[in-house]
């Protein structure tokens, strides 16, 4: 049985100051923490620059059926969803809702949520997991853009699908030895510290609706054939698009 676990802490990095974006009025009633560094996707940030955010804020994560009674941003609220877990082809163990707020390099604030559905080991490590990032972008940054190749820059599958009407998302699938790191948010209680997590993963990525939403999942590879891709597939899109949960 063959799994990626290649995951590691992404270093530190400093950032000039950290600033606070709530709902109504820049309040909200989230705790405070610190973290390191933040998450994006390797292939497609060059085309919507979230590699490249400054004064990062990073908040105390939330189960689940916590977060609409914290004073999250409404615009945020509405596309946090929940998803069946027994279309989930692994046993949960933990379901979390991240939040960051950031800065654009122009200096425009930017709001991230990330869903995150994870079965630990007997060591308190992530085994599997489905996450999904939505980030706040007021343009589509694969609007005009040729992306015709079939595989990414390390020889793994690259799928066009359709969205719905004229709105792709995009499938990268684990079908080498060699991945693209895939990151995403943890917490280390301990610490009080949000971490972020580098591994390989099979990925999505589209726009909506004002969102950017980068999914990652992983589970043991011999589950991944067409099927299974043509499922985590209709997962990722109903929930981009809110449907079917």
């Amino acid at each position: 049985m063959l799994k990626k676990k290649i995951m590691k802490k992404v270093l530190p990095i400093i950032f000039i100051s950290s600033i606070l974006f709530g709902c109504s009025g820049n309040e909200t009633n989230l705790e405070k923490v610190k973290g390191n560094s933040f998450t994006y996707s390797e292939y497609f940030h060059e085309y919507d620059g979230l590699d490249e955010r400054e004064n990062i804020q990073y908040y105390k994560p939330l189960s689940l059926n916590e977060v609409q009674s914290f004073s999250l941003p409404d615009e945020m609220k509405k596309v946090v969803n929940t998803i069946d877990q027994n279309r989930l082809p692994f046993k949960v163990d933990e379901e979390e809702f991240y939040f960051v707020t950031s800065k654009s390099k122009e200096g425009k604030e930017i709001r991230q949520g990330q869903v995150s559905y994870f079965e630990r080991d007997e060591y308190g490590n992530i085994d599997e997991f489905f996450i999904i990032s939505i980030t706040e972008s007021d343009r589509n940054p694969l609007e005009n853009q040729d992306i015709s190749t079939k595989v990414d820059s390390v020889g793994n599958k690259l799928k066009k699908e359709r969205l719905r009407e004229n709105l792709s998302i995009y499938q990268q699938v684990l079908t080498t030895d060699s991945a693209l790191l895939y990151r995403f948010y943890d917490y280390d209680e301990d610490l009080k510290k949000v971490t972020v997590v580098a591994t390989a993963a099979n990925e999505f990525y589209a726009y909506y609706n004002g969102y950017i939403y980068h999914v990652g999942y992983l589970i043991d590879r011999e589950k991944i054939d067409e099927e299974m891709q043509e499922k985590m597939l209709q997962l990722a899109r109903e929930y981009i698009l809110g449907s079917s949960f």
